[in-house]
């Protein structure tokens, strides 16, 4: 590797002595000459931030505290479990001392709030905060999407006939949609075909449904055997997918439907 590699000059002269580190690391933004401009120095130095700067830290844990603390309205009557809220507070603030995400320390804080102000009672609210955490912007956009397409008013049957005695929904409600589903993930993830063409590659969008489906939030719903890389897929909600959304702040049809008795 090139000695003038910026990567490489980083590393020799700021990493070589971790006790050193803190120190070496706060001179970087003024003494590195990096030739492509700011933008390494500027990455750099958020990492720095992040991992050495007290004065930020305490600033930003400050600021969260204080948006955690006005969700706290409702604490009294919460039907949650005090001790479950209390472990997804502190799994809360480690995440966001680690990664600094606005957007993702938004959902914590709507999360958590919404857990405490519901009429149900949610378990496992810490094990939500731990699966926000790895999730990424376009699983969240992507879990809408499905949530949009194949979870719509008046899906849920009534009972046919006496000995069924619940509500159901046929698979077929859901494979129904499964172009449409396609399509609309496509559009979501940034690769919309042009219109009227239906030759558009749709692994991107079955590999999101995938990733959705090992968090257990999303079940595939198969009728029939995928040719790659054109053939429509299917998933629908899971309960926990209901859940979450719920706890986002989404609007959830039939969601009475998944939680409890119908």
């Amino acid at each position: 590797m090139a000695i003038d590699d910026p990567l490489n000059k980083f590393d020799q002269q700021y990493m070589q002595d971790e006790h050193e580190l803190p120190a070496k690391l706060a001179k970087l933004a003024t003494a590195l000459a990096i030739p492509d401009g700011g933008i390494a120095t500027g990455i750099l130095t958020k990492v720095f931030d992040a991992l050495f700067d007290r004065d930020s830290t305490k600033e930003r844990l400050k600021a969260m505290w204080e948006m955690v603390c006005k969700e706290f309205e409702h604490v009294e009557t919460t039907k949650a479990s005090h001790e479950d809220v209390q472990k997804a507070i502190q799994l809360m603030f480690i995440y966001d001392s680690q990664q600094r995400d606005d957007a993702k320390r938004a959902y914590y804080v709507k999360l958590i709030g919404n857990a405490l102000r519901c009429e149900e009672q949610i378990h496992n609210v810490a094990s939500f905060i731990q699966t926000l955490e790895q999730l990424n912007e376009r699983d969240i956009a992507v879990l809408k999407v499905i949530n949009q397409v194949t979870n719509k008013d008046g899906d849920w049957n009534v009972p046919m006939s006496p000995a069924q005695t619940s509500r159901a929904v046929h698979p077929t409600t859901f494979t129904k949609r499964s172009g449409d589903l396609a399509f609309k993930i496509a559009e979501t993830l940034g690769h919309a075909p042009p219109k009227g063409d239906i030759t558009f590659n749709r692994e991107p969008g079955y590999a999101a449904c995938n990733r959705l489906q090992g968090f257990g939030l999303v079940h595939e719903v198969t009728s029939e055997t995928r040719q790659p890389p054109f053939t429509n897929y299917c998933y629908r909600l899971s309960v926990l997918g209901v859940q979450l959304l719920m706890l986002l702040g989404e609007e959830v049809p039939n969601q009475k439907h998944y939680l409890g008795p119908v």
